[in-house]
């Protein structure tokens, strides 16, 4: 009787475990002979549709990187007369912390890039665009 408990334990657990793990299993032929394996057949059209996948994936992580490094490139040092749009995109990028003040002659902003050894410099908008910079 405690053969019979045992086994029917280990049955319950195969049978759990197998569930967990749901993996594909290929019937394929090899050599003439029916052969199951746990990743699709050499030379089936689904083998070739998984690399293709694989290998558009990877030219688009790429192309993504190479995009990047060309937009890196492109950057530019802030100048006066940039908007805040166009130095956002320059080399300081996007600012720690932006101070606005509003008033009769519009919108002034002064941004502050934190840099290293508790020193910072700052770029003042005017309405948008960069009037003046302190580095």
């Amino acid at each position: 009787m405690k053969k019979l408990i045992i086994l029917a334990s280990v049955i319950v657990s195969l049978l759990a475990l197998q569930s967990t793990n749901a993996t594909e299993i290929y019937t394929c032929t090899v050599s003439g002979k029916t052969v199951y394996q746990g990743k699709p057949c050499a030379g089936s059209k689904e083998l070739q549709d998984k690399v293709n996948a694989a290998k558009a994936k990877e030219i688009a992580r790429e192309q993504a990187y190479r995009q990047q490094q060309a937009d890196w490139a492109a950057r530019v040092e802030p100048r006066i007369g940039m908007s805040s749009q166009q130095a956002e995109k320059s080399t300081w990028g996007y600012p720690d912390k932006v101070n606005k003040t509003t008033n009769v002659n519009g919108v002034s902003e002064q941004w502050v890039y934190h840099m290293y050894k508790g020193q910072s410099r700052y770029l003042y908008f005017t309405n948008g665009v960069l009037t003046s910079m302190q580095d």
